[in-house]
C-alpha cells in the first residue's frame, strides 16, 4: 500500500517544510519535492499542514467497568477522530489497572481494533488506594511505560519515594495527580469569591500546589524524574518554573481548557455541569499564566484529561455531578483556536506540545516528528477552516463537553496509523 501526500506544508517543532511525502506500507519512505511515483492514494494537500501523529498522555477510556461511558472501540474512534496516533488510559477503572493480566489485555484489544496504539497506565498502588505498591517490573514488562494513581495523588510521601526509587530501577515515568484532598474536601468549583457568594462548596488553589512542591521535593532528592499531570494554577507555574531552573527532572502538562476557560465561564453556564472539571477551572491570572508558561516551555505538553460521563450523570446539580469532560476529537482545534490564532504558540509549537515532548517524556521511539523511515503516523489539518461542535457530531460515547455550540478554527482530514487512513473526514 502506497500513499502519496503531494504539496503538503510538513510540520515538526522545529521547522515547517513544503513538500511531498510518500508512504509505503506502514513507513514514512520518502520525503522530497515533486515525488510522481504511483500511489494507490494520493492525498492534495495544498495549504493544508501535515503533522506527526498526536500523543495524549492523559486519557480515560472507562475501561475496565464503565463500558457505557466510553470503551476501547469507541474511545479509540474519538481519538483518531482528533488525530491522536497513541493515547494513554489513566489507571482509575473498576478494576483498577494494577495488574500485568490487565494491562496486558488492553494492548491486546488496543491492537485488535488496529486504530492507534492505546497503552495502559499502570497503577502505583493496589487498587489505586495508596496502601501497597504494584508489581512495577510485571507491569513494565506487560507493556506500561508509566505509573500514576490518577484521580488521587499519592498520599503518603514515603510510598511516593518508593514509587519513585521504583520507577528508576525500572526506567518508567512516575504521573502524579497533585491534589491534597484533605484541603480539597469535595469541593466542586475553585474557591474565589463566585464560590463564597454562591454557597458552593469550594477547592483553594493550594490544594493543587502544594502537592507539586512536596512532589517535586521529593524527586529532586532522589534525583529522578517524575511528571505532574494537568496543572492548572499560577501557584503550581512558579514551583515547577524554579525547579527546573534548578535542574530538577520535572516535566507537566496542562490541558486545553485550562487555556480556555475560566471559573466565570462556570457562572455565564448558570453552573452548568459540563464545566465541571477537576482540577477546578481557574481565573484569569490562572488562565494568563497557563499561556506564558506553554509559550515558555515551563508547561512541556498539552493533553487532554478525555473524562467521559453519562448524561444522567451530568444532568445532576453542579456540586453532586462528577468531574471532568470529553476531549479528544477537540484537542488539536482547542489549541489552535485559543493559542495559535492569538499567537501564543506558533503552529511548530503544535508539533512540539502534542508529539515531540510527549513522546520523549513517556520513553516513545521513533515518532513525534516526521522522518524518513518513522512509522507513518500523520495527521493532515486544515488550520484556518471553521467549524462549529455540535452534539450529533460527537463520536465518543459521552457527549459531556463545555464546547457545544462553539465556533472552532483548525479541522483533522486525514488520521493515518501506519500507513492506513484511520479517519478522514
Amino acid at each position: 500500500m502506497k500513499i502519496l501526500i503531494k504539496n503538503a506544508n510538513l510540520v515538526n517543532k522545529d521547522n515547517i517544510n513544503k513538500a511531498d511525502l510518500l508512504i509505503q506500507d506502514d513507513k514514512i519512505f520518502k520525503i522530497g519535492i515533486n515525488i510522481s511515483e504511483n500511489a494507490d492514494k494520493v492525498i492534495e494537500a495544498k495549504d493544508k499542514y501535515v503533522y506527526p501523529g498526536f500523543i495524549d498522555s492523559h486519557t480515560h477510556l472507562r475501561t475496565p467497568g464503565r463500558e457505557d461511558e466510553e470503551d476501547l472501540l469507541s474511545g479509540s474512534q474519538a481519538a483518531v477522530k482528533g488525530g491522536f496516533t497513541k493515547i494513554f488510559c489513566m489507571p482509575n477503572t473498576n478494576p483498577a489497572i494494577d495488574n500485568d493480566g490487565l494491562a496486558t489485555w488492553i494492548i491486546e484489544e488496543s491492537r485488535r481494533i488496529g486504530l492507534l496504539d492505546i497503552y495502559p497506565v499502570g497503577a502505583i498502588t493496589q487498587k489505586r488506594e495508596g496502601k501497597k505498591l504494584t508489581e512495577f517490573n510485571a507491569l513494565k514488562k506487560s507493556g506500561c511505560l508509566c505509573f500514576s494513581d490518577d484521580g488521587s495523588s499519592v498520599k503518603d510521601p514515603l510510598m511516593l519515594r518508593k514509587a519513585l526509587e521504583y520507577a528508576k530501577m525500572t526506567d518508567s515515568l512516575i504521573i502524579e495527580h497533585c491534589e491534597d484532598n484533605r484541603i480539597s474536601n469535595k469541593g466542586a468549583m475553585r474557591e474565589c469569591f463566585i464560590s463564597s457568594k454562591h454557597g458552593i462548596s469550594a477547592i483553594p488553589d493550594i490544594a493543587e500546589s502544594l502537592i507539586v512542591d512536596r512532589d517535586i521535593q521529593i524527586a529532586k532528592y532522589l534525583d529522578t524524574k517524575i511528571h505532574l499531570t494537568h496543572i492548572s494554577t499560577a501557584k503550581s507555574i512558579e514551583i515547577i518554573r524554579r525547579a527546573k531552573s534548578e535542574g530538577v527532572k520535572v516535566t507537566c502538562e496542562t490541558c486545553p481548557h485550562y487555556f480556555a476557560l475560566t471559573v466565570d465561564d462556570v457562572v455565564s453556564s448558570n453552573f452548568n455541569s459540563n464545566f465541571k472539571v477537576n482540577p477546578p477551572l481557574g481565573d484569569k491570572n490562572d488562565l494568563e499564566a497557563i499561556k506564558k508558561a506553554l509559550k515558555e516551555g515551563v508547561i512541556d505538553c498539552i493533553s487532554t484529561d478525555h473524562a467521559p460521563h453519562s448524561q444522567s450523570e451530568k444532568e445532576l446539580p453542579f456540586e453532586y455531578a462528577p468531574f471532568g469532560f470529553i476531549g479528544l476529537e477537540l484537542a488539536f482545534s482547542l489549541i489552535n483556536t485559543y493559542l495559535v490564532k492569538k499567537g501564543t504558540l506558533n503552529l511548530k509549537g503544535i508539533a512540539e506540545k502534542l508529539a515531540f515532548n510527549p513522546a520523549k517524556i513517556l520513553g516513545l521511539t521513533n515518532c513525534g516528528e516526521i522522518k524518513e523511515g518513522y512509522p507513518a503516523n500523520l495527521v493532515v489539518v486544515d488550520v484556518d477552516k471553521k467549524w462549529t461542535v455540535a452534539e450529533e457530531d460527537i463520536i465518543s460515547k459521552s457527549k459531556n463537553t463545555p464546547f457545544i455550540g462553539k465556533e472552532l478554527e483548525g479541522v483533522i482530514e486525514f488520521t493515518i496509523y501506519k500507513g492506513k487512513i484511520v479517519y478522514k473526514k
